[in-house]
């Protein structure tokens, strides 16, 4: 069944209030697919009958909004941004982090450098939460990763494994796992030395992207840093950021 363009602007809508993300025209094919997918898996007749059970049904909003989140990443993606980490920053907020590719990466960035920093890994889907916590990946994801770094960190997988890879328990230890909602929730109760917010701030328009770094500033110890994605930055708002270099910025006194 075909979305009407009414419906098209109805989930829209919801998206955009659930999470900030602008679903335009052009995703309307994208969100058809993944509509279709939820119509069967709930046993849905119709799309306006499925507009009225995300209305009342907050688990299927879950799924729904798990469906149309997009997660492309892989193990060291930008990894020039790690440059910034020493010894001094003991606590790291993952704050957009899919899968879990990126808080692994930090934390073996960190232990190649002899320190170990906790870190928080969180994201709205918590079917990519999942995908992290599980710590199981198809080897491409690691292209980046060089043969030495897989053998310290990672597992081979054999026979139906084959063709994956699991990290050791000694990073998974590192990382803790919470689905978080930029927009809407609450920033955690401790504050960071640093803040990874990479590539998602563009899925989002100007309001949505002020709120959600003023929120990040307020976790921000001073000092900390803010790491946005290398296709992104916060010219054109108004923050409270030092810019440091092109995708970094700091918390210092004053602002």
């Amino acid at each position: 069944m075909k979305i009407t363009h009414r419906q098209f602007l109805k989930f829209s809508e919801l998206v955009y209030r659930e999470c900030g993300i602008n679903l335009h025209d052009g995703k309307q094919q994208l969100l058809q697919a993944r509509l279709a997918k939820r119509l069967r898996n709930t046993g849905t007749d119709s799309i306006e009958q499925y507009l009225k059970l995300i209305e009342i049904n907050g688990q299927e909003l879950l799924n729904f909004l798990n469906a149309i989140s997009t997660n492309h990443t892989y193990f060291f993606r930008e990894s020039h941004h790690f440059d910034c980490l020493g010894p001094e920053h003991t606590n790291i907020w993952c704050s957009a982090s899919s899968s879990g590719e990126e808080p692994y990466s930090i934390a073996i960035h960190c232990l190649e450098k002899n320190f170990r920093p906790t870190i928080l890994a969180t994201d709205i889907s918590t079917n990519v939460l999942q995908m992290g916590e599980r710590g199981v990946y198809p080897v491409e994801k690691a292209k980046a990763v060089s043969s030495q770094i897989l053998r310290r960190y990672f597992q081979k997988g054999h026979g139906k494994m084959e063709g994956y890879i699991r990290v050791k328990g000694e990073l998974r230890r590192m990382v803790t796992f919470s689905r978080f909602n930029l927009l809407n929730d609450s920033p955690p109760s401790q504050t960071f030395d640093i803040v990874f917010c990479r590539n998602v701030l563009m899925y989002f328009d100007n309001h949505v992207k002020t709120k959600v770094i003023d929120m990040l500033h307020g976790a921000l110890k001073w000092g900390g840093y803010l790491i946005i994605g290398g296709a992104e930055s916060l010219n054109n708002i108004e923050h409270n950021y030092k810019y440091i270099k092109p995708s970094i910025y700091r918390k210092v006194a004053g602002t």
